[in-house]
């Protein structure tokens, strides 16, 4: 037979859904690997959608999106990101982030272009890009984690198109500075290149830190690509809904990837979007006030086991680092499974520098992660 696509066979299948197979029937399991947060949906998402059903709203739903909800994200994207757009040319919405990526990746690059990110970082920015012929160039980050920008002006290249950020950072929990940011729209601008921005993780941020839109500045508008979704702000991973922003040029460019592929988002649950982005965002001070306990404590349980820790900034990942007790993270992440019964992605996962490492979600209840660090510290000393 006829070989099948190379560029599908060259993604291995992800080890994070691979964690969540070999857990499956296991009841003793603790998932300390996915990345979604534990609270519930807020109700207002919920009945958004519930009406929008029960009124027969199940047909195609416009490319774009409703025109109500591309509204309230222009209105969401002025007040709080300073990001100034026209949501009739400038505002695409997708099937979650992950799509809203899908696209960015489809309308900026041709087979042979470069994109640089920092190392290690979120592994759908690798994979995607083998789907469509781009050169990832890995920046292997500071030991805080921080993006290393003299490298960065060093791998710079006339085959350079773009450099994707994801701040607050999976799997690192890095957050970037005014001043990181403003060093790396300068680098954009004077080379030329354009930003990917994945701000899935705006809202959480901790230790007083304030979130910055690339495309808030100066000039950057038409440079940058932002991608967000519902998913975390709105604990809706299975809602499937996000959004770009972006120049017309580019969206219209996505509309044309999006309509053929798939044909548009979730109809109903659009309905749900627009009630969400109504709600008094005050609703998550609280939320946000767990997630840093949470934060503070497995940080700490971690530095008192001995393991060489960054305490994160933001998101809800941490990313410890195995070289002291010479384990790579596949095999820490394999044996504290089969032994332990504990649930955590190996750092391989997640780029070329990161082998020694692991990262752990905290997005699950608190009982849970005091259990798993039990766990963990009960594993090595067993060792």
């Amino acid at each position: 037979m006829k070989e099948l696509s190379q560029n599908l066979s060259k993604a291995p299948k992800s080890k994070i859904r691979e964690l969540f197979d070999i857990a499956l029937g296991r009841s003793d399991v603790i998932s300390l690997g996915i990345g979604q947060p534990d609270f519930p949906t807020p109700e207002p998402a919920i009945r958004g959608t519930i009406e929008a059903l029960r009124k027969g709203v199940t047909a195609y739903a416009p490319t774009r999106g409703l025109p109500e909800l591309l509204e309230l994200i222009e209105n969401k994207l002025r007040k709080v990101n300073n990001i100034e757009t026209n949501w009739k040319e400038s505002i695409i919405v997708t099937n979650g982030g992950s799509q809203a990526l899908c696209l960015a990746y489809a309308s900026l690059f041709n087979p042979g272009d470069e994109l640089i990110l920092f190392s290690p970082n979120f592994l759908s920015y690798f994979y995607i890009a083998s789907f469509f012929g781009v050169k990832i160039v890995e920046i292997e980050r500071n030991s805080d984690f921080s993006p290393n920008l003299e490298k960065l002006k060093k791998a710079i290249t006339e085959k350079t198109k773009a450099i994707i950020i994801n701040s607050p950072n999976n799997p690192t929990g890095y957050a970037f500075s005014s001043k990181e940011l403003n060093e790396i729209v300068d680098i954009v601008n004077e080379n030329d290149m354009f930003i990917i921005s994945d701000e899935v993780y705006e809202n959480y941020l901790y230790d007083g830190l304030k979130h910055l839109s690339p495309a808030s500045f100066n000039g950057m508008i038409n440079r940058t690509i932002t991608t967000n979704a519902m998913s975390k702000l709105f604990s809706a991973t299975g809602f499937r809904l996000g959004y770009a922003v972006a120049s017309k040029e580019i969206i219209d460019l996505m509309e044309k990837f999006h309509q053929y592929t798939v044909a548009g988002t979730n109809h109903a649950a659009q309905y749900g979007f627009i009630e969400a982005l109504k709600m008094d965002i005050k609703f998550f001070e609280k939320i946000l006030k767990s997630f840093d306990e949470r934060r503070n404590l497995v940080y700490d349980r971690l530095k008192n086991m001995g393991f060489d820790v960054v305490k994160p900034r933001g998101a809800f990942y941490i990313m410890p680092s195995l070289k002291k007790f010479n384990m790579t993270g596949s095999e820490f992440s394999s044996e504290i499974m089969k032994k332990k019964g504990v649930a955590i992605i190996p750092g391989e996962t997640f780029g070329s520098f990161s082998n020694y490492m692991v990262r752990i979600s905290y997005a699950t209840a608190i009982d849970k992660i005091k259990e798993a660090m039990d766990r963990i510290e009960e594993f090595f000393k067993e060792l």
